[in-house]
């Protein structure tokens, strides 16, 4: 079918140029203003065949405390809520049943993602107590899907404590369905061997209109599994701000890229991470509507401006570096730091890895990491830059 003269159809968009590939949109800080207008009608998708329906745009809780704002999405219809335990010490997902509570909204019309980083030590008993943790803020009794939070290898989806953990609250009704997080470059190895493995519900991926083009096909196979799949990080990089005139004739770039997350029918969701009471309506809104022209033309326009300047956390030139430093991990904090808002957390995250994992040295190196980028990125200045900010180190 031909694309008509204001949309875009998901075959003619890839052969514009941009590859098929992660999701949040990046936000401000919380805020209590009034919610504007009445809200828009949002449609939901079913979640592969775990037997739950998600709304197409979907709360990322990620940093919030504001149990007001997620309420007023309740009310607009996003009923998919992703937290985690280990977000604000825990004060996160206290938030979310606050909200799902003053909602006065049937416990059953929420779907709940929560889940743990799981270490190499974790024990059985450790993930049953922070299962139960979880309830306990969360003031439910059961978790629609307890998740395996920043995978980065398939093996760490093998470990037989966590099966152990979850198959007994499956049993215990404290847990639905058993899923897993990604933010890697190199997702699908640890996206097959998860739908190998079986046992697992649910997919929340980094997703994105730059990265991974074959990360389509990985996603079809998922849904012939009948696994339910949300995305989070739509926005590539989230470098809009440096384009100029990007957005001209009112467009929205973040709003473009959910949409075009939606174009995949393998696609259930778009965690959006919702900062003001505008956004609920507003992702809402616009993602009831099609991809426009204008909008795949404004997409396109950053895939090739950035293409040099996006890090995909693929961790190609990571062999090459003589320090050991994880450039992806460094890269995805100084992302949260300088456009998503999240200095603190990013800071953090940065001060815990290794020392010799750090971007210390590579203000004096001479940067073989460079060559074997397969984007020919600046990597040893972006790192450089990284280190200085994440540090607020001089020069």
């Amino acid at each position: 079918m031909a694309p008509s003269a204001r949309t875009l159809d998901r075959r003619r968009f890839l052969q514009l140029g941009v590859a098929a590939s992660g999701l949040a949109a990046a936000g401000c800080a919380d805020r209590a203003e009034a919610p504007p207008g009445p809200p828009v009608a949002m449609r939901t998708r079913p979640f592969g065949r775990t037997g739950l329906h998600v709304s197409e745009v979907s709360f990322g809780a990620h940093g919030t405390r504001n149990a007001p704002l997620l309420a007023a999405a309740l009310h607009a219809g996003y009923n998919l809520v992703m937290t985690s335990g280990s977000y604000l010490d825990g004060r996160e997902e206290e938030a979310v049943g606050e909200a799902i509570a003053s909602a006065g909204i049937p416990r059953e019309r929420v779907v709940i993602a929560t889940g743990e980083m799981i270490g190499r030590g974790t024990g059985a008993n450790r993930l049953r107590d922070l299962i139960d943790a979880s309830l306990r803020r969360l003031h439910t009794e059961y978790i629609d899907v307890f998740y395996v939070g920043a995978v980065e290898s398939p093996e760490e989806l093998r470990r037989d404590a966590l099966h152990e953990a979850i198959d007994a609250a499956k049993r215990a009704g404290k847990v639905k369905h058993l899923g897993l997080s990604a933010h890697t470059g190199r997702v699908s190895p640890i996206l097959d061997a998860a739908i190998a493995d079986g046992r697992f519900g649910a997919f929340f991926i980094r997703y994105d209109f730059m990265s991974d083009p074959d990360i389509g096909a990985t996603l079809r196979r998922a849904a012939e599994k009948g696994i339910g799949v949300a995305v989070f990080k739509t926005n590539a990089g989230a470098r809009q701000g440096e384009i100029a005139d990007l957005e001209n004739g009112g467009l929205s770039f973040a709003e473009a890229a959910a949409k075009w997350a939606l174009t995949n029918p393998d696609v259930a969701s778009v965690l959006i991470s919702i900062r003001t009471f505008d956004q609920i309506r507003s992702f809402a809104a616009a993602t009831g509507a099609p991809l426009t022209v204008s909008e795949a033309a404004m997409l396109r326009r950053y895939a090739r401006v950035m293409d040099d300047r996006v890090c995909r956390f693929c961790r190609t030139c990571e062999a090459a570096c003589p320090h050991g430093v994880a450039v992806a991990d460094v890269n995805r904090f100084a992302m949260y730091f300088t456009y998503y808002g999240r200095e603190k957390e990013a800071m953090g995250r940065y001060r815990a890895l290794p020392r010799r994992s750090r971007a210390a040295e590579c203000a004096s190196c001479d940067a073989p990491c460079e060559a074997a980028c397969p984007h020919a990125r600046p990597v040893r200045a972006e790192l450089a830059e990284a280190h200085r900010r994440l540090t607020f180190a001089r020069g």
